[in-house]
């Protein structure tokens, strides 16, 4: 198969509902200069035969399939998609994310306009918020993920990670030097690629939501759950330590300040956390009560810009009032001037004549 521009790795696993979209969201691409990697990872063909069959003309040859016999894990899934391929481009599409029509068209711009050290970029993120029954998926909220980031810092990439894998395009060539995917680590596996990414190279940011991250609860069966909720917080917490742990005696055997010792000073100031990041540790009901405090301060600040719109008003007619009251003082000046003599030449002269009839002088 030629060099395409992109190579889109997706990997399933016996989620033919979900595998269904995320097929939909690559042939609905206006950049059509792409191959498309499934790779199946130890589910049952026939499943994504079934999803795949039907868009044969669609495809027009830009479908690779590989089968693992058995399950390798996320990590080597995505390296056997990415050895399966041969492209300028790489970007990890997971079976439940998708795309807007011009992420592809607008992202490769970017990286082609952009120069080295940048050799990556990501987009701002929707998180899709869904439920699935039966044959059914459906949207239950969607909110803003990173739409505040407008830099990736390592820094803070040294926190957590920023952005999901569906909203990040990266050359091949970055991924040569960084290594590949971590195939241990049975999460964390992106955030762990993003960091030894950042080490070498910038990523630009695309401020546009073209992204859709979709999270479920394991509705309709495990499988369809997002791999962060079914593996719990409890091991995510452990290997987050065990990344950390690795990159800091690293450090300290080479005798080195690197990015061990940025990832765990930044482990122990949690507090430079972006605020975005910190909500999403929040349970859903605290999310709730979060976002209808954020809906009393926008009403009470509704009012508060009302209040002082009539403020304004009021004293502007009061300014008019006074204007007119001084008019009507000056009219009245004016016209006390000008008649005064007639009232004072009388009473002047009647006074002269009473001095006159009594003698007086």
């Amino acid at each position: 198969m030629p060099e395409a521009s992109v190579a889109i790795i997706t990997r399933t696993k016996d989620r033919p509902l979900l595998l269904r979209r995320a097929v939909e969201s690559v042939l609905g691409q206006a950049h059509t200069d792409w191959v498309h990697v499934i790779v199946n990872d130890g589910g049952d063909p026939a499943a994504v035969e079934q999803v795949v069959a039907p868009q044969a003309t669609r495809y027009a040859g830009r479908l690779v399939r590989v089968d693992n016999p058995h399950s390798l894990g996320m990590e080597a899934a995505s390296n056997k998609g990415i050895a399966a391929s041969d492209s300028r481009y790489l970007v990890i599409h997971d079976d439940d994310d998708s795309w807007d029509p011009a992420f592809l068209e607008k992202m490769t711009a970017l990286l082609e306009a952009s120069k080295p050290p940048v050799a990556g970029a990501i987009c701002h993120s929707v998180l899709v918020r869904e439920a699935i029954e039966g044959e059914t998926v459906t949207e239950t909220a969607r909110e803003d993920f990173n739409t505040d980031l407008l830099a990736v810092s390592l820094a803070q990439m040294a926190v957590r990670n920023l952005f999901p894998p569906i909203s990040f395009l990266f050359q091949r060539a970055a991924l040569d030097a960084a290594g590949p995917f971590r195939e241990e680590l049975p999460v964390l596996g992106d955030w762990d690629f993003n960091l030894r990414f950042l080490r070498r190279h910038e990523i630009a940011v695309l401020p546009e939501k073209l992204a859709f991250w979709h999270h479920r609860i394991a509705a309709g069966g495990a499988d369809y759950a997002n791999s962060s909720m079914e593996e719990g917080a409890a091991r995510h917490a452990r290997y987050d330590t065990l990344i950390r742990n690795e990159l800091l005696r690293a450090d300290m055997e080479a005798g080195r300040v690197d990015i061990g010792f940025l990832s765990n000073f930044a482990s122990a100031s949690r507090d430079i956390v972006p605020g975005h990041l910190l909500e999403e540790r929040l349970p859903p009901p605290a999310r709730a009560t979060l976002d209808g405090l954020r809906g009393d301060l926008r009403l009470t600040g509704d009012r508060l810009r009302q209040a002082e719109a009539e403020i304004a008003q009021l004293r502007a007619a009061h300014a008019d009032q006074q204007g007119v009251i001084a008019g009507l003082n000056r009219q009245i000046a004016a016209m006390y001037r000008s008649t005064s003599w007639q009232v004072t030449a009388p009473l002047r002269f009647a006074m002269r004549l009473a001095k006159r009839l009594t003698g007086r002088s």
